[in-house]
Protein backbone atom coordinates (compact mmCIF):
# COMPACT_ATOMS: atom_id res chain seq x y z
CA UNK A 1 0.00 0.00 0.00
CA UNK A 2 1.20 3.18 -1.21
CA UNK A 3 1.96 5.73 2.26
CA UNK A 4 1.31 9.63 0.74
CA UNK A 5 2.51 12.29 2.81
CA UNK A 6 1.24 15.75 1.56
CA UNK A 7 4.18 17.90 0.08
CA UNK A 8 1.38 20.34 -1.75
CA UNK A 9 1.63 22.45 0.79
CA UNK A 10 5.92 23.04 0.87
CA UNK A 11 6.37 22.85 -2.64
CA UNK A 12 4.98 25.91 -4.74
CA UNK A 13 3.42 25.94 -7.42
CA UNK A 14 5.61 27.26 -10.86
CA UNK A 15 4.46 31.00 -11.40
CA UNK A 16 3.18 32.29 -14.42
CA UNK A 17 5.79 32.80 -16.75
CA UNK A 18 8.63 30.94 -14.86
CA UNK A 19 9.38 27.93 -16.94
CA UNK A 20 9.09 24.47 -15.32
CA UNK A 21 11.52 22.01 -15.02
CA UNK A 22 9.38 19.27 -16.27
CA UNK A 23 10.03 18.99 -20.10
CA UNK A 24 7.00 18.22 -22.05
CA UNK A 25 8.85 14.44 -23.39
CA UNK A 26 8.79 13.74 -18.81
CA UNK A 27 5.13 14.99 -18.61
CA UNK A 28 4.04 12.52 -21.33
CA UNK A 29 6.04 9.50 -19.97
CA UNK A 30 4.54 10.27 -16.21
CA UNK A 31 0.91 10.09 -18.33
CA UNK A 32 1.73 7.26 -19.80
CA UNK A 33 2.56 5.49 -16.53
CA UNK A 34 0.04 6.89 -14.44
CA UNK A 35 -3.19 6.27 -17.16
CA UNK A 36 -1.87 2.29 -17.14
CA UNK A 37 -0.93 2.34 -13.54
CA UNK A 38 -3.90 2.39 -10.58
CA UNK A 39 -1.78 2.90 -8.26
CA UNK A 40 0.44 5.90 -9.91
CA UNK A 41 -2.85 7.49 -11.10
CA UNK A 42 -4.06 7.29 -7.08
CA UNK A 43 -0.56 8.57 -5.92
CA UNK A 44 -0.62 11.51 -8.78
CA UNK A 45 -4.37 11.99 -7.17
CA UNK A 46 -3.40 12.67 -4.16
CA UNK A 47 -0.30 14.42 -5.21
CA UNK A 48 -2.36 17.46 -6.60
CA UNK A 49 -5.17 17.01 -4.02
CA UNK A 50 -7.59 16.09 -7.13
CA UNK A 51 -10.30 13.38 -7.43
CA UNK A 52 -9.07 10.07 -8.53
CA UNK A 53 -11.04 9.01 -11.27
CA UNK A 54 -12.39 11.56 -13.27
CA UNK A 55 -10.51 14.93 -12.89
CA UNK A 56 -7.27 12.59 -12.73
CA UNK A 57 -7.31 11.17 -15.62
CA UNK A 58 -8.62 14.49 -17.67
CA UNK A 59 -5.43 16.37 -16.93
CA UNK A 60 -3.21 13.20 -17.27
CA UNK A 61 -4.42 12.73 -20.77
CA UNK A 62 -3.22 16.45 -21.28
CA UNK A 63 -0.09 16.62 -18.68
CA UNK A 64 1.85 18.91 -21.16
CA UNK A 65 -0.54 21.79 -21.02
CA UNK A 66 -0.28 21.13 -17.18
CA UNK A 67 3.43 20.93 -16.00
CA UNK A 68 2.42 22.20 -12.31
CA UNK A 69 0.67 18.77 -11.74
CA UNK A 70 3.53 16.84 -13.21
CA UNK A 71 5.74 18.59 -10.69
CA UNK A 72 4.27 18.13 -7.63
CA UNK A 73 3.66 14.55 -8.72
CA UNK A 74 7.62 13.90 -9.30
CA UNK A 75 8.57 15.71 -5.63
CA UNK A 76 5.93 13.98 -3.69
CA UNK A 77 7.79 10.67 -4.91
CA UNK A 78 10.69 11.80 -3.84
CA UNK A 79 9.39 13.22 -0.44
CA UNK A 80 7.84 9.71 0.40
CA UNK A 81 10.43 7.05 -1.63
CA UNK A 82 13.47 9.02 -0.85
CA UNK A 83 16.22 9.75 -3.28
CA UNK A 84 16.65 5.49 -4.24
CA UNK A 85 13.70 4.51 -4.63
CA UNK A 86 12.17 7.84 -6.22
CA UNK A 87 15.40 7.02 -8.94
CA UNK A 88 13.95 3.90 -9.72
CA UNK A 89 10.03 4.85 -9.87
CA UNK A 90 11.84 7.06 -12.69
CA UNK A 91 13.67 4.60 -14.56
CA UNK A 92 10.73 2.52 -14.96
CA UNK A 93 9.00 5.76 -16.08
CA UNK A 94 11.79 5.67 -19.04
CA UNK A 95 12.99 8.99 -17.40
CA UNK A 96 16.93 9.59 -18.63
CA UNK A 97 19.67 9.84 -16.87
CA UNK A 98 19.40 13.78 -17.57
CA UNK A 99 16.24 14.24 -16.50
CA UNK A 100 16.11 12.09 -13.57
CA UNK A 101 19.46 14.54 -12.35
CA UNK A 102 16.81 17.61 -13.04
CA UNK A 103 13.94 16.06 -10.91
CA UNK A 104 16.79 15.37 -7.87
CA UNK A 105 18.47 18.65 -8.39
CA UNK A 106 14.99 20.64 -7.66
CA UNK A 107 14.16 17.73 -4.29
CA UNK A 108 17.12 18.21 -3.03
CA UNK A 109 16.44 22.22 -3.11
CA UNK A 110 12.76 21.38 -1.77
CA UNK A 111 14.66 19.12 0.96
CA UNK A 112 16.59 21.73 2.05
CA UNK A 113 13.90 24.08 2.19
CA UNK A 114 11.83 22.44 4.40
CA UNK A 115 15.17 21.04 6.73
CA UNK A 116 15.23 24.74 7.41
CA UNK A 117 11.40 24.85 7.84
CA UNK A 118 11.51 22.01 10.20
CA UNK A 119 15.11 23.76 11.96
CA UNK A 120 12.67 27.16 12.03
CA UNK A 121 9.95 25.81 13.80
CA UNK A 122 11.81 23.83 16.55
CA UNK A 123 13.80 26.81 17.69
CA UNK A 124 10.12 29.14 17.72
CA UNK A 125 9.36 25.76 20.01
CA UNK A 126 12.42 25.75 22.37
CA UNK A 127 12.74 29.60 22.79
CA UNK A 128 8.47 29.36 23.68
CA UNK A 129 9.40 26.34 25.87
CA UNK A 130 12.47 28.48 27.63
CA UNK A 131 10.23 31.26 28.08
CA UNK A 132 7.91 29.38 29.62
CA UNK A 133 10.30 27.57 32.30
CA UNK A 134 11.81 30.72 32.82
CA UNK A 135 8.22 32.06 33.98
CA UNK A 136 7.73 28.97 36.37
CA UNK A 137 4.99 27.55 34.33
CA UNK A 138 3.36 24.00 34.77
CA UNK A 139 3.95 21.06 32.26
CA UNK A 140 1.87 18.16 31.61
CA UNK A 141 3.14 14.79 31.20
CA UNK A 142 3.44 14.15 27.84
CA UNK A 143 5.19 17.45 27.05
CA UNK A 144 8.06 16.14 29.50
CA UNK A 145 11.43 14.41 28.06
CA UNK A 146 12.07 12.59 31.62
CA UNK A 147 9.38 11.88 33.89
CA UNK A 148 9.52 12.92 37.49
CA UNK A 149 10.88 10.38 39.88
CA UNK A 150 9.21 9.83 43.12
CA UNK A 151 9.12 6.52 44.92
CA UNK A 152 8.85 6.41 48.71
CA UNK A 153 8.76 2.94 51.07
CA UNK A 154 4.80 2.53 52.37
CA UNK A 155 6.54 0.13 54.29
CA UNK A 156 8.59 2.01 56.55
CA UNK A 157 5.46 4.71 56.21
CA UNK A 158 2.94 1.92 57.78
CA UNK A 159 4.99 1.59 60.80
CA UNK A 160 3.23 5.04 61.87
CA UNK A 161 0.75 4.76 64.43
CA UNK A 162 -2.42 6.73 62.94
CA UNK A 163 -5.79 5.70 63.80
CA UNK A 164 -8.53 5.83 61.44
CA UNK A 165 -12.06 4.48 60.85
CA UNK A 166 -11.63 1.40 60.02
CA UNK A 167 -14.20 1.16 57.48
CA UNK A 168 -12.36 4.03 55.21
CA UNK A 169 -10.30 2.31 52.28
CA UNK A 170 -6.98 3.70 51.90
CA UNK A 171 -8.11 4.95 48.03
CA UNK A 172 -6.75 7.95 47.64
CA UNK A 173 -5.72 10.13 44.54
CA UNK A 174 -3.49 13.19 44.85
CA UNK A 175 -3.37 15.64 42.38
CA UNK A 176 0.31 17.30 42.98
CA UNK A 177 3.14 19.77 41.60
CA UNK A 178 6.53 18.31 41.69
CA UNK A 179 8.35 21.79 41.01
CA UNK A 180 11.99 22.00 39.33
CA UNK A 181 14.46 21.50 42.84
CA UNK A 182 11.89 18.32 43.41
CA UNK A 183 9.38 19.61 46.29
CA UNK A 184 6.07 17.85 45.83
CA UNK A 185 2.66 19.87 46.68
CA UNK A 186 -0.87 19.89 45.93
CA UNK A 187 -2.00 21.39 43.21
CA UNK A 188 -5.09 22.44 44.92
CA UNK A 189 -3.92 23.13 48.32
CA UNK A 190 -7.64 23.28 49.60
CA UNK A 191 -7.86 19.31 48.85
CA UNK A 192 -7.31 19.00 52.05
CA UNK A 193 -10.28 20.28 53.34
CA UNK A 194 -11.60 17.35 52.81
CA UNK A 195 -9.15 14.81 53.87
CA UNK A 196 -9.34 11.97 56.69
CA UNK A 197 -6.86 11.51 58.90
CA UNK A 198 -5.25 8.67 57.02
CA UNK A 199 -5.65 10.69 54.04
CA UNK A 200 -4.11 14.29 55.51
CA UNK A 201 -1.13 11.69 57.28
CA UNK A 202 -0.13 9.96 54.01
CA UNK A 203 -0.28 13.58 52.16
CA UNK A 204 1.99 14.71 54.72
CA UNK A 205 4.57 11.51 54.60
CA UNK A 206 5.13 12.09 50.97
CA UNK A 207 5.39 15.88 51.08
CA UNK A 208 6.94 16.95 54.28
CA UNK A 209 10.35 16.19 54.13
CA UNK A 210 10.71 16.39 57.96
CA UNK A 211 7.89 13.57 58.50
CA UNK A 212 8.83 11.03 55.18
CA UNK A 213 10.38 11.90 51.94
CA UNK A 214 9.34 14.82 50.31
CA UNK A 215 12.24 15.51 47.88
CA UNK A 216 12.08 13.95 44.61
CA UNK A 217 13.57 14.30 41.15
CA UNK A 218 12.20 17.13 38.75
CA UNK A 219 10.55 15.93 35.54
CA UNK A 220 12.59 17.75 32.50
CA UNK A 221 11.88 18.88 29.53
CA UNK A 222 14.94 18.98 26.23
CA UNK A 223 16.52 21.84 25.63
CA UNK A 224 18.97 22.06 22.99
CA UNK A 225 20.30 18.19 24.17
CA UNK A 226 19.89 19.21 27.86
CA UNK A 227 17.50 17.81 29.77
CA UNK A 228 16.25 21.51 31.79
CA UNK A 229 14.25 20.25 35.40
CA UNK A 230 10.61 21.89 35.63
CA UNK A 231 7.59 22.21 37.16
CA UNK A 232 5.09 19.34 36.35
CA UNK A 233 1.97 17.84 37.29
CA UNK A 234 1.75 14.21 38.91
CA UNK A 235 -0.94 12.10 40.07
CA UNK A 236 -0.29 10.15 42.92
CA UNK A 237 -2.20 7.15 44.06
CA UNK A 238 -2.79 5.24 46.76
CA UNK A 239 -5.25 1.77 46.80
CA UNK A 240 -6.52 -0.61 49.06
CA UNK A 241 -7.90 -4.14 48.28
CA UNK A 242 -8.97 -6.41 50.95
CA UNK A 243 -9.58 -10.38 50.73
CA UNK A 244 -11.69 -12.17 52.87
CA UNK A 245 -10.49 -15.23 54.47
CA UNK A 246 -13.57 -18.48 53.69
CA UNK A 247 -15.09 -19.47 57.00
CA UNK A 248 -14.83 -17.04 60.49
CA UNK A 249 -13.40 -17.01 64.25
CA UNK A 250 -15.23 -17.95 66.79
CA UNK A 251 -13.42 -16.35 69.99
CA UNK A 252 -14.31 -16.75 73.57
CA UNK A 253 -12.60 -13.58 75.72
CA UNK A 254 -12.20 -12.93 79.22
CA UNK A 255 -11.00 -10.10 80.82
CA UNK A 256 -8.12 -9.75 83.20
CA UNK A 257 -8.68 -7.85 86.15
CA UNK A 258 -5.34 -7.15 86.88
CA UNK A 259 -4.38 -5.69 83.89
CA UNK A 260 -7.96 -4.76 82.79
CA UNK A 261 -7.18 -6.22 79.35
CA UNK A 262 -9.21 -8.67 77.21
CA UNK A 263 -7.00 -12.02 76.54
CA UNK A 264 -8.22 -14.86 74.44
CA UNK A 265 -9.17 -17.98 75.88
CA UNK A 266 -6.14 -20.91 75.70
CA UNK A 267 -7.98 -22.64 73.59
CA UNK A 268 -9.00 -20.92 71.41
CA UNK A 269 -5.47 -19.00 71.39
CA UNK A 270 -4.51 -22.83 69.78
CA UNK A 271 -7.27 -22.95 67.08
CA UNK A 272 -6.48 -19.36 65.95
CA UNK A 273 -2.66 -20.36 65.19
CA UNK A 274 -4.26 -23.04 63.37
CA UNK A 275 -6.22 -21.32 60.81
CA UNK A 276 -5.65 -21.43 57.70
CA UNK A 277 -3.11 -18.13 57.46
CA UNK A 278 -0.14 -17.23 56.23
CA UNK A 279 0.99 -15.83 59.36
CA UNK A 280 -1.00 -16.83 62.21
CA UNK A 281 0.77 -15.01 65.07
CA UNK A 282 0.65 -11.88 62.45
CA UNK A 283 -3.15 -12.32 62.52
CA UNK A 284 -3.07 -13.22 66.21
CA UNK A 285 -1.40 -9.98 67.05
CA UNK A 286 -3.61 -7.82 64.73
CA UNK A 287 -6.70 -9.57 66.64
CA UNK A 288 -5.00 -8.18 70.24
CA UNK A 289 -4.93 -4.59 68.71
CA UNK A 290 -7.95 -4.70 67.09
CA UNK A 291 -9.99 -5.60 70.59
CA UNK A 292 -7.54 -3.13 72.24
CA UNK A 293 -9.18 -0.70 70.26
CA UNK A 294 -12.58 -1.16 70.46
CA UNK A 295 -14.44 1.06 72.80
CA UNK A 296 -17.44 -1.14 73.39
CA UNK A 297 -15.27 -3.76 74.78
CA UNK A 298 -13.40 -1.73 76.91
CA UNK A 299 -17.07 -0.91 78.72
CA UNK A 300 -17.79 -4.41 79.42
CA UNK A 301 -16.35 -7.27 81.79
CA UNK A 302 -16.61 -10.81 82.17
CA UNK A 303 -16.27 -13.41 79.29
CA UNK A 304 -16.98 -12.33 75.84
CA UNK A 305 -17.76 -14.76 72.86
CA UNK A 306 -17.09 -12.97 69.40
CA UNK A 307 -17.90 -14.03 66.11
CA UNK A 308 -15.16 -12.61 63.54
CA UNK A 309 -14.84 -12.58 59.82
CA UNK A 310 -11.25 -12.04 58.49
CA UNK A 311 -9.71 -9.83 55.58
CA UNK A 312 -6.10 -9.62 54.39
CA UNK A 313 -5.44 -6.25 53.82
CA UNK A 314 -2.78 -4.89 50.14
CA UNK A 315 -1.68 -1.55 50.07
CA UNK A 316 -0.68 -0.47 46.61
CA UNK A 317 0.79 2.59 44.93
CA UNK A 318 2.65 4.35 42.05
CA UNK A 319 5.33 5.52 43.13
CA UNK A 320 6.07 2.12 45.75
CA UNK A 321 5.79 -1.32 46.02
CA UNK A 322 2.28 -3.02 46.99
CA UNK A 323 2.86 -4.47 50.99
CA UNK A 324 0.23 -6.56 53.30
CA UNK A 325 -0.76 -4.24 55.90
CA UNK A 326 -2.64 -5.66 58.92
CA UNK A 327 -5.97 -7.63 59.03
CA UNK A 328 -9.66 -6.19 58.63
CA UNK A 329 -11.71 -7.62 60.85
CA UNK A 330 -15.73 -7.33 60.97
CA UNK A 331 -16.42 -8.43 64.54
CA UNK A 332 -19.47 -9.21 66.58
CA UNK A 333 -20.29 -10.15 70.04
CA UNK A 334 -23.25 -12.33 71.40
CA UNK A 335 -25.34 -10.69 73.64
CA UNK A 336 -26.45 -12.36 76.93
CA UNK A 337 -24.88 -14.36 79.14
CA UNK A 338 -21.80 -15.99 78.61
CA UNK A 339 -21.73 -19.48 76.64
CA UNK A 340 -26.29 -18.71 76.01
CA UNK A 341 -27.62 -17.78 73.28
CA UNK A 342 -28.57 -13.84 72.39
CA UNK A 343 -28.25 -11.89 69.32
CA UNK A 344 -24.93 -10.89 68.06
CA UNK A 345 -23.97 -7.27 67.84
CA UNK A 346 -21.32 -5.47 65.79
CA UNK A 347 -18.48 -3.90 67.22
CA UNK A 348 -16.50 -0.89 66.18
CA UNK A 349 -12.45 -0.05 66.74
CA UNK A 350 -9.88 2.09 64.89
CA UNK A 351 -7.33 1.24 62.91
CA UNK A 352 -4.16 2.13 61.64
CA UNK A 353 -1.38 0.89 59.00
Amino acid sequence: MLLFLSFQSVYPQTKKNQQSFVTTAMAKKISYSCQYNERMQWFFANANQINFSDEADRILRTLDKHLDYAEKYLIALYYNYGMRMGYFALKDMDFTIQETEKVEAVWKEEEAKQQAAVEKKRQEKEQALIKRIEAGDIFTKDMLSVQPDIEIDIAEMATSSIINNKNEYFNYNYRCIIDKEGKLSLANLSDTLGYSVMQKFIYDYITNENIGDGIYKAGCIEIEGENIPVNSYVNIEFKEQRYKHRGYLDLSLKKDKKTNRWEILPNNSTDLMRWTCDKPEVLKLDLENAIYNCPQLQEKKGKMQLKIDVYERVLSSNISDKIELSHYFEMTYRNGSFGGYGEYIPLEYKISF
